[in-house]
């Protein structure tokens, strides 16, 4: 086992694919195939479950990922301290909920690629829930998820303040409040959303029971749901200010407690923090 093969394997457990592996180190499939096995057979250990989809990691092919992180986060490390004068390069892997992706990481990440076009950037979007758990697993460096946290193995840095909004199709009178919280559908993202809880909770609150949710896998599917009255949402103010603008969509405010949502910044305790890494967070904070 040489170190092109801690890369090899880290390309085909991020993508799932050994062709889209193959196709990002630009090696071909066969020979990226070829390499799994032959590491497989050296470890004497399956490393991936292979079916007609992809591939995806076993149990022992997820301790290999931790710690092939590791050597490979500690050797980019270990390179451009001795050559300061070098821009950070390697890959950064950063998560994000859909609704922070769509209004404040563009100009984030074209600021960070301006400044460090070495490094390359994968940014996967989810729920909450699904973003902590790949960050516990190694499977992200970073990720954008809303507080609380609160998870003895994570680091969190305050990010974004979020004003949170009760949204409905536009031209709607405030008074009309009671109304929409009567019999509506309410249109989320799937299990596992902050915000998702935080809308069942503020109806739970008011005694307001929705009979059906209708689960939307991107921010603009709820919108564009909300705005042709389907039914109900809740979204941080900051992502449909334009919308509101325009009188496509109506927001009410929520009671103060539940009005001020935080995003953070999320990364594990016990991995080794990267220059790259590091100019990222210099970045956020700027």
């Amino acid at each position: 086992m040489d170190l092109d093969d801690i890369t090899v394997f880290r390309e085909v457990a991020l993508h799932g694919s050994m062709t889209k592996a193959a196709e990002t180190l630009g090696y071909a499939q066969s020979s990226v195939t070829a390499r799994i096995r032959k590491l497989e057979t050296n470890l004497n250990v399956s490393l991936f479950y292979r079916n007609a989809k992809g591939v995806q990691l076993t149990p022992a092919g997820k301790i290999f990922l931790e710690q092939g992180v590791k050597i490979t986060q500690l050797l980019d490390e270990l390179y451009f301290r001795l050559h300061p004068d070098e821009s950070a390069g390697g890959l950064l892997r950063i998560g994000s909920m859909e609704t922070t992706a769509a209004i404040h990481l563009p100009v984030l990440l074209k600021k960070y690629h301006s400044l460090y076009d070495k490094v390359e950037l994968s940014l996967q979007t989810g729920t909450t829930e699904y973003l902590i758990n790949q960050v516990l697993n190694y499977n992200l460096d970073f990720a954008f998820v809303a507080a609380p946290i609160n998870h003895p193995d994570i680091i969190e840095i305050a990010a974004f303040r979020e004003e949170m909004v009760l949204v409905a199709e536009g031209r709607r009178s405030p008074k009309d409040i009671e109304e929409i919280l009567r019999n509506r559908v309410l249109l989320v993202f799937p299990t596992g959303c902050s915000y998702r809880s935080l809308l069942e909770r503020y109806l739970l609150e008011n005694k307001s029971i929705s009979l059906k949710r209708f689960e939307f896998g991107s921010l603009e599917a709820i919108i564009g749901g909300v705005a042709s009255g389907i039914g109900i949402s809740l979204l941080p103010k900051s992502a449909i200010a334009d919308k509101i603008q325009s009188g496509t969509l109506t927001s009410y405010e929520l009671p103060s407690h539940l009005r001020n949502c935080t995003t953070m910044l999320i990364q594990r305790k016990d991995i080794t923090q990267t220059i790259a890494m590091a100019n990222f967070i210099d970045i956020m904070n700027t």
